[in-house]
């Protein structure tokens, strides 16, 4: 049935499609016919489109929950099929499932591709909200983006719920879009510039929860998903309340342990997150570190003398970082104090890579450099001085090229020459 547009005393019948059409083309009264009429602007949607809008937000709340939980239900279902046929670790694979067994896990599976591509597809539109909220989407004049209001509501709700960390402890049963999207919302989240008050809920969230850093470690175990796991991690880093409850939590340890992982790929991530951990935020993680010397670098030093290349050069980088950093001054002191960490470093100065030798002398050099050494630490740098400079005036040939390096490597030569048993600072305070 056509309606009816009236201007002045005439009434023009038009069709609803055409009604339609006028709201989204400019006012009428913009034109030069009513001059006489209020300006107007452009009406570019329908007034029901915000709460349409608001209306797939909260279904994709309501419906990732409950995709949460068929998430649950479908892993249990695996694992009972898994064990039915002899497993005994669902982590360890399906390998070594029986021909049948296969056929029966992978009809197990069939959820979970389906619920992969339910949580992929709600995982989107809760990004979409996420970027509404930060600026970052770009939207044609017609689009409109939900109130501020209504997308912390929103995210309010997902953190209430527990989706993140959940969706987190099942990524490796997830497919791998899917995983995508769990990490992408979740460093999202953490990402800087979100309003304070939702910026704020999220920290806390995460500082408090009693299994996230848990999550997120073990999760370097498998390398399918290890390096999602790490960029989630690093996102956590950005926040200082997150990096020190993560050093205070302990699992720290456990990601030096993930630093000799056998996958290059995994071994050089789970350094890049322990860089981040660290040296994001030096001023906590310097006191954490003073507090946790011996366990930390009695850990740390089987990184340096692996024998691996990859991960003792790695290990070398992030050490001189931290030596020499002014936050990490006590740090520096108490490493450079220690015997067994000199022998460390002279041993590498020996190395048959070159580059190895060049990593080394950088940490070797604040030993030398340090003008309080303790006795034994004097006393053995004396006693293999003419081994040592032999060795650095072999490095030298080799990077003479490197002008600054060369300069560097003369002073240390100079001060392993004039160094005696007695001239220690330490030693004349005590005569």
């Amino acid at each position: 049935m056509p309606g009816f547009l009236a201007v002045g005393n005439v009434s023009i019948a038009l069709r609803p499609q055409d009604l339609l059409r006028r709201f989204h083309a400019p006012s009428y009264y913009d034109g030069p016919h009513h001059q006489h009429a209020s300006a107007g602007g452009h009406i570019w949607c329908l007034p029901h489109k915000r709460s349409a809008k608001q209306s797939e937000g909260k279904q994709a709340m309501k419906k990732l929950a409950d995709h949460v939980e068929e998430l649950y239900l479908a892993q249990d279902n695996m694992n009972l099929s898994f064990e039915a046929f002899g497993g005994r670790d669902i982590d360890t694979g399906y390998s070594s499932v029986a021909a049948a067994g296969a056929c029966t896990m992978e009809g197990a599976q069939r959820p979970v591709h389906e619920i992969s591509q339910n949580i992929h597809k709600q995982l989107l539109t809760v990004l979409s909200m996420i970027r509404d909220l930060s600026g970052d989407n770009e939207r044609k004049p017609c689009q409109k983006r939900m109130h501020s209001e209504e997308v912390v509501e929103l995210l309010e709700e997902l953190i209430t719920a527990d989706i993140p960390v959940q969706l987190l402890a099942q990524l490796d049963i997830l497919e791998f879009e899917a995983r995508k999207d769990v990490m992408n919302v979740c460093c999202a989240l953490l990402r800087p510039g979100m309003p304070q008050q939702i910026d704020r809920q999220v920290v806390d969230y995460l500082r408090y929860h009693p299994k996230v850093f848990k999550v997120l470690v073990t999760g370097y175990a498998n390398e399918e998903t290890a390096l999602h796991y790490g960029v989630v991690l690093r996102s956590c880093a950005r926040h200082a309340e997150l990096a020190d409850a993560f050093l205070t939590s302990g699992l720290v340890f456990e990601l030096v342990h993930h630093a000799r992982h056998s996958s290059i790929d995994i071994s050089s991530d789970a350094f890049y997150t322990l860089r981040e951990m660290l040296l994001a935020h030096r001023e906590a993680s310097a006191a954490w570190l003073e507090d946790n010397f011996e366990a930390f670098f009695e850990l740390y030093n089987a990184l340096l003398i692996s024998g691996e290349y990859i991960t003792e050069r790695q290990a070398q980088k992030l050490l001189t970082e931290i030596l020499l950093d002014k936050h990490f001054r006590k740090v520096m002191v108490a490493y450079v104090s220690s015997e067994r960490h000199l022998q460390i470093h002279m041993n590498l100065l020996k190395d048959r890579s070159k580059v190895i030798q060049l990593e080394a002398f950088h940490v070797f050099k604040v030993f030398v450099a340090n003008p309080m050494k303790p006795p034994r630490i004097q006393k053995i740098l004396c006693k293999n001085k003419d081994k040592l400079v032999a060795l650095l005036e072999s490095l030298k040939i080799a990077k003479v090229e490197d002008e600054r390096l060369c300069v560097e490597l003369r002073n240390i030569i100079d001060k392993l020459s004039r160094l005696s048993a007695s001239n220690s600072p330490l030693v004349q305070q005590r005569l």
